[in-house]
Formats: structure tokens, C-alpha cells, sequence
């Protein structure tokens, strides 16, 4: 999807209110010698990755998500992939999140105390967790409750970085060193080899159906990889709650 496309498509996801419009373009020029300029470069390059990184997540779960599928959209942060997926899918959303960064009319609820905030006999045809299970601090709970929600013949996508070698592992810890110093937003959970997360995946009931190679959102950011996951035939043997080790 190229930058302007992009850009329509943040636009055009948030669900009918004003949403935070494109800052306008900086003249580079005027970057020689004022420092209001960069300040407003900063705003315009912020506004153009968060466009791009939508396009991308979009392109990575829409094949998966049958028109008025029923999402829940765990770690949702503004709710416009969410959006995106109502709109362009006809899904039925729900999104959650720790803290209400939502910029749609998409219905949140934000989460406590790492029990998703979904009824007994409420179901989703999709939860998607899209780089959210390296910050969870207990990510094997958080699958559980993944599960525990899934409809039955249901998928749960996950969305992670990349660490099969030592240099996609440098440059994964290295991205996130980048993104703890510009946005403080750190990570509790592990980043973790696609063997190590098949074995995660099994502790909470559910089973590998497809990993997607999605490649890297830009040359220098980590590589990306999609879980596409269901239920486990056979419950999950019980085992300790122990600290994981990555893979």
C-alpha cells in the first residue's frame, strides 16, 4: 500500500469522528534553521509511520477475518486496525486494551487485572493479539484467556518479532531500545524463537495452524511474523507456572 493510501486509509478509520488530522507537510528547507519546523516534521513523520504500520497490520490479518466476523481486538491501543477490519470486512469489533487511547467509535473495554473483559457466554470468531504478547509480564495467562473466549473452529492471530538468529534477535532488542527511548514503551514479556512460541502456544490450549512470513515494515525494523492459531485438539497438559525462557 503505498504513503498516501496509507495515509486515506488512517483517514478513513476513524469510524465517523473528526479523528487527528494529517499535519501538513514541512518544507525541508525551512528544517536549515527553524526549530519549529522540526517539531512539525516530527508530527508529520509520527502521523505517516502510524499510517503505515495500520496499512501493514491490515494486510497481515484481513485474510483472516471472514466479512462480520466477530474480532476482539486484544492490546488495540488507538482501535483503528479494529476499525479498519468493521469497515472494510463488515466485522463486528470489540477492542481491549490497559489504557483508552481509542480514536474510533469502535466499542473498548479496557482490561483488568489480565482477565479479558468478555462474558461467560460471549464468543469471537477472531482475537487477535498483534505485539502484544512481549509486553505482557504473564503471556501464557493472557493466551489462556485468548482461548478461553474462541468460538469454536475460531483463530487467534498473533503477531511477533522475528529472533531466529542472533542478528534478527540484536536488531529486534534494538528496535524496542529505539522505541523505549522515543515513546517509553518498554517490554515485560520475551521475545522468543518460533519453536519456543509453538511450545507457548500449546501450554494454553492451542495449536499452530499457519506462521505467516510478513518480512519487515521498514529496512531497518524488525522482521515480523503472523501465528495463525485455533484450539488444540487435546487440552493442554497441566504444567508449572514457571518463568519462561526465550528460545
Amino acid at each position: 500500500m503505498s504513503e498516501p493510501a496509507a495515509t486515506a486509509l488512517a483517514r478513513a478509520t476513524t469510524g465517523g469522528t473528526a479523528g487527528p488530522p494529517a499535519p501538513p507537510r514541512v518544507k525541508r528547507w525551512r528544517l536549515l534553521y527553524s526549530p519549529l519546523a522540526w517539531i512539525e516534521w516530527s508530527r508529520e513523520t509520527s502521523h505517516r509511520l502510524q499510517a503505515e504500520h495500520l496499512a501493514w497490520n491490515l494486510r497481515a490479518v484481513e485474510p483472516f477475518v471472514a466479512p462480520g466476523a466477530r474480532v476482539l481486538d486484544v492490546g488495540a491501543w488507538d482501535c483503528r486496525l479494529g476499525a479498519a477490519l468493521r469497515d472494510r470486512r463488515g466485522a463486528r469489533v470489540v477492542c481491549t486494551d490497559v489504557v483508552d487511547r481509542n480514536q474510533t467509535d469502535v466499542e473498548l473495554r479496557l482490561l483488568r487485572d489480565g482477565r479479558l473483559p468478555v462474558d461467560d457466554d460471549e464468543r469471537f470468531d477472531v482475537v487477535q493479539l498483534m505485539y502484544v504478547l512481549h509486553h505482557a509480564a504473564d503471556d501464557r495467562a493472557l493466551l489462556r484467556e485468548a482461548a478461553r473466549v474462541l468460538a469454536p473452529g475460531g483463530t487467534v492471530l498473533v503477531g511477533e518479532d522475528r529472533v531466529e538468529t542472533a542478528g534478527e534477535r540484536v536488531r529486534t532488542v534494538g528496535f524496542h531500545l529505539w522505541l523505549l527511548a522515543v515513546t517509553f514503551m518498554g517490554w515485560r514479556g520475551r521475545f522468543r524463537r518460533i519453536a519456543a512460541w509453538r511450545r507457548r502456544f500449546a501450554e494454553a490450549g492451542l495449536e499452530v495452524r499457519e506462521v505467516v512470513e510478513l518480512g519487515a515494515e521498514r529496512r531497518l525494523f524488525p522482521k515480523n511474523l503472523l501465528f495463525v492459531l485455533g484450539k488444540a485438539a487435546a487440552p493442554p497438559a497441566a504444567t508449572a507456572d514457571v518463568p519462561a525462557h526465550a528460545g
